[in-house]
Parts: structure tokens; C-alpha cells; sequence
């Protein structure tokens, strides 16, 4: 009797050098340059009224340079985080091996908190390396992670009302400007957040009323408390606002209260969105499995950076939850979470986009930036992360 294993054999399909009509990979022509590793690592800072930032430049023993962002809150502390700690744990080894730096930077540094300034820290340097190890072997980010699902991603466009401090007029006027520039999706930052939680003047009400009149009916409006409200009032304002049509409802109830996030998500039929705070892998488990948000909105660079940031994708993917990410740096910032908003399939269907008027400072340093087109979010299209600084300007900023 006759086996499958005769018949491979008979049809010569065991021998592969007989394999015919199969895409067979050939060995790759070009140098992989095996043998760079990290020369020097910087991790600088800079502050021009609001516009702030911490950005790390990472350069190979053959000169090539990798530039990564971190989170600007506690741009001093992050800066020193980086220099101090994680310096020494990656100068002299392999930009290639950004799963056993990540792994390192974490674990050894974890007593300090697992999440937020560590993890701010860590995401600088990780999309840094990425950078490098990308434009080292000529292809941008999103081919190292897998290729790519999409060039695009529906973007929107937020402001903040501090709180009710911005004049009505006023905010509507922003919004008003946001749709004119070509956004279909606005979003109100009312930055009550959770030490003024469920404030006895809530201005969001009287603030997305006037935005909605003053709004075509082709953009869509939605509100961010800022976690600034218990489970009950997330509630009634969420259902409220529901009823007027709003599509999304982000970060409702603080963080640390997972059980009222859950009780918010059941009672409404929108989608909730939250994540912003959940900074690794373990916190957005947990996250998902009691808070059981629609969307996950974290930001790459306050989460570890891009070695994480996947992780976290794949975790809301095991879920089928979209990861819509939170996104408040209008250049390298913004080029990471393209990279990752390309290649990971549960990405989307939006991303938040900060326009660049108010931070010409650190926009100065690169040669373009992330465009926007037709209410979308365009993916760069340079190697590495996409996009390209000028030394010579960087230097005159961060003084190095």
C-alpha cells in the first residue's frame, strides 16, 4: 500500500531542488551590516513655552542615527531616567536586538514603577533603535514589523476647554476651524480630569451643544472628560450626548476604577474608548478583562515605545478590540504610531492628529513632516521612522 510519503517522492516534491512553480527565497545579496553596534546614546531635552519635548538620538559605530520620543510630561525626569539608567544598559550592544533591550531596560529598572516616567523613558530609546535598525538595512519600520495593511488612517483633530476656562465662542470657533481644515472627526478635551471629578459646574453639556450646532453634520463631535467623572455621571452625560449623536465617548472614568469603566460600557451603546494610562502589556489585560472598553486608546510613547506597543496591539487583537491610538506629538511621535498603525491589523479606525501650528519649535528640526490629506493621516514615506532631521539644526536645539 502506498503512502502520501511515496507519492511526494514519485513527483520528486521531498527534493527541493526539483520544487517547480514555488517562490523559493534566495539568499538576500545584500550586507547586512551583523557586526554595528551602539556608539553613543543621548537623551536631550528642550522646552519653548508650550511646546516641550524629549527626544533620543541613538548613533551606530558607522555613524548612522536613530531618533526616538518620549512623553513630554516630566521631560527632566525622563531625560535623566534615559541617561542615568538606561544609557549604560545599551551602548555597545546590537540596535538589532530590541526585544532583549526592552526586556533589560524594564526588568532591571522596574522597582522605580511599571508604569508612566519608566515606561516614558524607555519608549525613546526603543523608537530610536527601531529607527536606527530600520534605516540600517534601508527599509522603513513598518517591514520589520510585517508590511503594512494600509498608507492611511482617518485622523481627528482635539482641543482643550480647560475645564470650562475657554470661552464658548472661543471653542467653538476652534472647532469650527478643525472642519474647515479638512477633518471629519473633533474631539472635546474637557480636561476636567480626576481631582476635580464630577465638578458641580460641568461645562461639557453646554460645550458640545454649541460645537454640534455650529458643526456640519459631516463631522462627527465627540467628548474626552478627561477620566473627570464617577461610573453614574459618565453615565448620564454619556447618554445624554448619545442622543444628540455622538459616536465615540473616550476615557470617561478614572483609570483606577476599572469596575465603574465596565458599568459605563454596558450601559451605553457608543463605543468607549480608553487605555491612554494603561502603559504595558500587563495593565491593558487587565484593562480589557475588567474595564471591557470597545477601543483601546494607548499612546506608543508613553508605553514603552514600538517593541510594546505591538504587544498591547496583539493583546487587544486576541480581544477584537481596534486600537485607536492616543497621539499628542505632531513629528517622531506621530511617525511611530504610523509605523505600527500600518502593520498591525486591529489598528484604526482613526488616530488623533495634532496639528503642528503650535509647535514650530520642534518641527523646525525636520525637513517635512506628517501629512494630512482628505481628513487622513498619511504614513511616511522614508526609511526608518519616516522621517528625516537635520542635524545641524538639531544640534543648535538640544545642544549637543
Amino acid at each position: 500500500m502506498k503512502t502520501r510519503r511515496d507519492f511526494f517522492k514519485k513527483t520528486g516534491l521531498l527534493t527541493a531542488g526539483s520544487l517547480v512553480g514555488l517562490d523559493i527565497p534566495q539568499p538576500v545579496s545584500r550586507d547586512v551590516p551583523r557586526d554595528i553596534k551602539i556608539k553613543d546614546i543621548k537623551g536631550l531635552v528642550f522646552q519653548d513655552g508650550y511646546d516641550r519635548g524629549v527626544y533620543v538620538r541613538i548613533e551606530a559605530t558607522n555613524g548612522t542615527v536613530g531618533w526616538g520620543e518620549s512623553s513630554a510630561n516630566g521631560i527632566h525626569v525622563v531625560e535623566r531616567l534615559i541617561n542615568d539608567l538606561l544609557v549604560p544598559q545599551v551602548v555597545g550592544k546590537s540596535p538589532f536586538d530590541t526585544e532583549q533591550l526592552w526586556e533589560q531596560m524594564f526588568w532591571k529598572n522596574v522597582d522605580l514603577g511599571s508604569g508612566g516616567l519608566l515606561t516614558y523613558a524607555i519608549a525613546g530609546v526603543d523608537c530610536a533603535l527601531w529607527d536606527l535598525k530600520a534605516k540600517l538595512l534601508g527599509v522603513p519600520v513598518y517591514q520589520l514589523i510585517g508590511g503594512k495593511f494600509r498608507d492611511s488612517v482617518p485622523a481627528y483633530a482635539g482641543f482643550g476647554i480647560k475645564g470650562g476656562a475657554i470661552p464658548v465662542k472661543e471653542a467653538v470657533e476652534q472647532a469650527v476651524k478643525l472642519a474647515e481644515k479638512g477633518f471629519k472627526m473633533v474631539k472635546i478635551r474637557a480636561q476636567i480630569r480626576e481631582y476635580n471629578i464630577n465638578p458641580k459646574d460641568d461645562p461639557c453639556l453646554k460645550y458640545y451643544t454649541a460645537m454640534r450646532k455650529a458643526l456640519p453634520d459631516s463631522v462627527d463631535l465627540f467628548l474626552d472628560p478627561n477620566e473627570g467623572y464617577t461610573g453614574y455621571r459618565a453615565i448620564e452625560i454619556g447618554k445624554t450626548l448619545e442622543g444628540m449623536g455622538m459616536k465615540f465617548y473616550e476615557s470617561p472614568c478614572p483609570n483606577e476604577n476599572l469596575d465603574d469603566l465596565a458599568t459605563v460600557v454596558d450601559a451605553l451603546t457608543i463605543p468607549v474608548l480608553a487605555g491612554e494610562k494603561c502603559y504595558t502589556r500587563w495593565m491593558v489585560k487587565d484593562l480589557i478583562e475588567k474595564g471591557k472598553p470597545d477601543m483601546i486608546n494607548t499612546d506608543f510613547i508613553k508605553s514603552g515605545g514600538i517593541t510594546e506597543g505591538l504587544k498591547i496591539c496583539h493583546i487587544a487583537g486576541l480581544h477584537h478590540k481596534p486600537v485607536v491610538p492616543h497621539n499628542t506629538k505632531p513629528m517622531q511621535g506621530s511617525a511611530a504610531t504610523m509605523q505600527i498603525l500600518a502593520s498591525v491589523p486591529n489598528c484604526g479606525p482613526m488616530v488623533e492628529y495634532i496639528d503642528a501650528d503650535r509647535y514650530q519649535t520642534i518641527c523646525s528640526i525636520f525637513d517635512e513632516g506628517i501629512a494630512f490629506k482628505n481628513g487622513e493621516m498619511l504614513l511616511p514615506k522614508g526609511n526608518g521612522l519616516g522621517l528625516t532631521i537635520n542635524e545641524k539644526r538639531a544640534k543648535a536645539l538640544f545642544k549637543y
